[in-house]
């Protein structure tokens, strides 16, 4: 076996290795970005370690602590939510209803344990999923510390690798840096936004814990195409199944009306004017990024899909590029 086919069979194998952790090592780029402005606050010269262990301590604090909140107070609503469903004279009334030779309270009774008996098996998934992220996150953190403290000398080995010239290299850096940041702001903004206006309404409505599905809105506002119907149209349901059906009937209309229409507002907006990625991108970004990453790629896909478009567009125009900003 020659050495080159020895080096391409080691690397084949430990790209193998490192698969179920891409999305650490992406994030550790991404947390790079983040923290850099922070560091760069907390300590202009770059020379001591101590700014950027504390900024990685401190984005595990915001990432972690509002993670665990949200999934324990989601926990805690299931059994109450089911309850609810299970007394509610709507359900009792489907549940009684007789169409012909149709029992329909039989079906809802056998679809019910079938759902339970799903849920069961779902639950190691769900564990398994959770270990996958926190060691994901583990790596990401680690990762993005050691680009903090030595990002110079390891970019230095980086771009002697790279196929282009130097000065496109450095502007292919900036580029990831600007599409990165931007990226971001498109996501906080969005989610910001649609998880304030459902919170809003679900308290002026009466509906109870309107933080939380506020904070549920602003997580499913990753998902592109359906964005925060995944908890306003829910709500809606559950609303008429208790027969309150003045209520239902508002969040709907305001949901179709308001809360749907500046969700794609807001998207056209931020990913086109703020982050120059067209809404497509977002879109099959997502949907590409959750077949390969889970829930991670919500974040993860767009961004990949931006990274590989704006290499396209510096592989074209190799040889006549000229550094437009400074490096990061």
């Amino acid at each position: 076996m020659t050495a080159k086919a020895l080096t391409l069979a080691l690397f084949a194998g430990v790209a193998l290795l490192v698969i179920p952790y891409l999305p650490g090592l992406i994030g550790a780029g991404i947390t790079y970005v983040v923290a850099l402005p922070v560091v760069r606050r907390l300590d202009p010269s770059r020379r001591s370690r101590f700014a950027p262990l504390i900024t990685m301590l401190g984005i595990f604090v915001v990432l972690v602590i509002p993670g665990v909140w949200l999934t324990v107070e989601l926990l805690a609503q299931i059994p109450d939510a089911a309850q609810s469903l299970q007394h509610s004279t709507a359900i009792a009334r489907l549940m009684a209803l007789q169409l012909g030779d149709l029992n329909l309270g039989s079906l809802l009774g056998q679809a019910r344990s079938e759902i339970i008996a799903w849920s069961s098996r779902q639950t190691m998934t769900a564990i398994s999923g959770a270990i996958n992220a926190t060691i994901n996150l583990i790596i990401a953190l680690f990762g993005a510390y050691y680009l903090l403290t030595s990002s110079d000398e390891l970019w230095t080995h980086a771009k002697a690798a790279l196929p282009f010239p130097a000065a496109t290299s450095e502007l292919l850096r900036t580029r990831f840096h600007h599409v990165t940041e931007a990226m971001l702001i498109g996501v906080v903004l969005t989610g910001a936004a649609q998880g304030t206006l459902v919170g809003a309404t679900l308290a002026i409505l009466g509906i109870q814990q309107p933080i939380l599905w506020g904070a549920v809105t602003a997580v499913a506002s990753l998902m592109p195409m359906f964005g925060s119907a995944l908890v306003w149209f829910p709500a809606v349901l559950i609303l008429m199944a208790q027969e309150q059906m003045v209520r239902a009937v508002v969040l709907m209309i305001i949901g179709i009306l308001l809360i749907s229409n500046i969700d794609n507002a807001l998207r056209l907006a931020v990913y086109r004017r703020v982050s120059q990625v067209h809404p497509m991108v977002t879109l099959v970004g997502a949907f590409a990024g959750v077949h390969a990453f889970g829930l991670a790629g919500l974040l993860l896909g767009p961004l990949v899909l931006s990274y590989m478009l704006e290499l396209l567009k510096i592989y074209r125009t190799d040889g006549a590029l000229v550094l437009e900003s400074p490096t990061p």
